[in-house]
């Protein structure tokens, strides 16, 4: 037993008095990702004990913005900490005698801003008309950088159909909070083929093959624009038009869909519900003109927008 305890003792003499202190070591550079600066962020601890745990979690002060960095004293930082420190607890301080702390962040540039646009038409294509859409900024603001985390972003056109729009705001969210929003001006093209005349036409001629053809133009700049040529030909033109015009649908006089005096089906749509009536036409009606129909059912009169042959629908 005596041999024993003298070897205990001899072992115990050759560990350092300081062995069981916690050494916290300052680190000359960090980088964090949140809003908020722990010691855990600034240095690094020779022991896990709930000492260090607790210390590790200690808050230090707001991080810098996304991409910007800061220089930390570490004297400051200890007095800082001191103060919650029991003096029951042995810490040695070391390591650099500065820190410089960099926020992290998620860095959007150019490329990123004009895949975003390009994005948001393409998902709206099944609401717009058929063509070759493209954006053409005049001018990409400068890189920025914000937060990391559950990113949102946002893309609303100047424009509710988008064909027309020259701004595009884009609104990006972090964790549910909005951290930068921008706008981008620029011109947007939708190229498709529509019909142009060939030659000068007079009011009331029948258009016919040689008077017309397709071509590519930008639906920006236009209303409503014959898309095909079977749609105009034979159809009397409404007024004189000139060689290289695009053919609009309100220059050619379309027959009625629906005669006056002609029995319809009238659809009504309320909310989620939708019923069907019949009718009979007060008046001639085109495509998706809006004409008045007595209801076979009620005989009220009732304002309904054509459909299509024999076919109109109310609202409600």
């Amino acid at each position: 037993m005596t041999k024993l305890l003298f070897i205990l003792t001899a072992l115990l003499s050759f560990l350092p008095i300081s062995g069981f202190a916690l050494e916290v070591s300052f680190k000359a550079s960090a980088e964090v990702s949140s809003p908020f600066i722990t010691l855990g962020d600034l240095a690094v601890f020779d022991q896990e004990t709930p000492l260090s745990n607790a210390l590790a979690s200690q808050r230090i002060g707001h991080a810098p913005e996304a991409g910007e960095s800061v220089t930390l004293d570490a004297d400051t930082v200890i007095t800082l900490l001191l103060q919650s420190i029991s003096q029951n607890n042995e810490v040695h301080w070391n390591g650099s005698p500065s820190i410089l702390l960099k926020r992290t962040g998620i860095t959007i540039g150019p490329k990123e801003i004009e895949s975003a646009i390009a994005a948001y038409i393409d998902s709206q294509r099944e609401n717009l008309p058929q063509a070759e859409y493209a954006f053409a900024a005049y001018d990409i603001p400068l890189p920025f950088v914000i937060p990391t985390g559950q990113l949102e972003l946002e893309v609303i056109s100047a424009k509710p159909g988008i064909i027309g729009s020259k701004r595009f705001s884009l609104i990006y969210k972090v964790d549910g909070r909005i951290v930068k929003n921008i706008s981008v001006r620029g011109n947007l093209t939708a190229m498709t083929p529509v019909v142009v005349l060939t030659q000068n036409v007079k009011r009331g001629a029948i258009l016919s093959p040689e008077m017309v053809q397709m071509e590519s133009k930008d639906l920006s700049s236009l209303r409503s624009p014959c898309t095909d040529l079977r749609e105009v030909l034979g159809k009397k033109l409404i007024n004189s038009q000139r060689s290289g015009s695009v053919l609009e649908l309100s220059s050619i006089d379309f027959p009625p869909l629906i005669q006056k005096g002609e029995l319809v089906k009238i659809i009504i749509n309320h909310k989620t519900l939708q019923l069907t009536a019949t009718g009979i036409s007060i008046t001639n009606g085109k495509q998706d003109q809006v004409i008045r129909v007595k209801n076979t059912g009620s005989q009220k009169i009732v304002f309904c927008r054509v459909l299509a042959p024999g076919l109109v629908e109310v609202k409600i």
